[in-house]
């Protein structure tokens, strides 16, 4: 089995001990009419590991899936459109998955103990000049990689993330953004004219959502805005909200408290620092019965999560200015 976090690519990662200066950029000129832009597709999904360790039928299914996803830009609820550039999958575990012609993956391992965090390009349509993989926080892990249109134009910095819990450790997203800002330093998205993409399950919810549940208020986790997600990791000094798809309760099948519902939870992202959303929508929407059922949850405790794509319009150029 190939373990290498980089399939079917020979490149240089930058690293781990080159220092770089961090700054905090101001909001990024949005695409407009009257400059050329470039529409960029997303997609983000947390299948979650039960479904690969414990249910042979979740396994196929979402590998199918995974297929289907990353070929036609189709979920079996809806497709993006015009297919997609990226998408980010978090605990898909399957070491042995080759995704469709024409696509590229970085971090199709197992990490940090028993965590996967797998960014998929199309290298048809980008090329990575720079790539790297690791841990957030003990079990957590992300993989990022800096890409360029395969035809000529601006580099675009995309990340893929699997944040901590922080109900009983308030402290684990402080560590957590503190490693993925390092990493997107060494990888040069703090520099002004660099565009930035997060793909995560931040494992935070909005303030205005938990505020909303009782005990998602009371739990003790860290509640974030996007504009404060990215602020934390260096991308964003604006108090407006940056583009990104909006919040949803995506998370879980199982829920994590008795008095939850299922999917009651905020958590999984699409965020940038740079250009203008166009649209997005939720994937697995209402969840498939092969991979959330009450059969599932009490014979696996399946916490398969929906998923989301985003489409974001990317000016050609970008003009951005450094934040005093």
């Amino acid at each position: 089995v190939d373990t290498h976090p980089l399939r079917h690519c020979r490149l240089w990662q930058i690293p781990s001990d080159v220092s770089s200066r961090s700054m905090s950029v101001s909001p990024p000129l949005l695409a407009s009419s009257a400059a050329p832009t470039t529409t960029v597709s997303f997609a983000h999904w947390n299948p979650h590991y039960e479904c690969f360790l414990k249910e042979p039928t979740c396994r196929r299914n979402a590998t199918a899936s995974l297929a289907r996803l990353l070929a036609s830009g189709c979920s079996p609820t809806g497709c993006a459109n015009g297919g997609l550039d990226f998408a980010s999958v978090i605990e898909f575990e399957v070491a042995d998955y080759e995704p469709p012609a024409g696509w590229e993956s970085i971090g199709l391992a197992q990490t940090c103990g028993h965590d996967w965090a797998t960014l998929f390009y199309d290298a048809r349509r980008w090329k990575v000049s720079a790539w790297s993989t690791g841990c957030l926080a003990p079990g957590r892990s992300f993989a990022a990689g800096v890409f360029a249109p395969a035809g000529g134009g601006v580099a675009l910095t995309v990340a893929s993330a699997h944040f901590p819990q922080t109900q009983h450790n308030a402290s684990a997203y402080a560590e957590a953004t503190a490693t993925l800002r390092a990493v997107l330093a060494r990888l040069g998205a703090h520099k002004p004219e660099a565009a930035t993409v997060l793909l995560a399950d931040t494992n935070t919810e909005s303030p205005q959502a938990a505020a909303s549940t009782a005990w998602h208020n009371s739990s003790g986790g860290v509640n974030k805005t996007n504009a404060a997600l990215l602020s934390d990791l260096g991308l964003w000094a604006s108090p407006d909200e940056p583009p990104a798809a909006p919040l949803f309760k995506g998370c879980c099948c199982t829920p994590f408290f008795a008095g939850d519902t299922p999917f009651s939870w905020e958590g999984d992202r699409i965020v940038a620092n740079a250009g203008s959303p166009a649209s997005s929508r939720v994937l697995f929407d209402p969840p498939p019965a092969w991979a959330c059922s009450e059969e599932l949850r009490n014979a696996t405790g399946s916490e398969f999560h929906k998923g989301v794509a985003f489409d974001l319009v990317l000016p050609a150029a970008r003009s951005v200015s450094v934040a005093s």
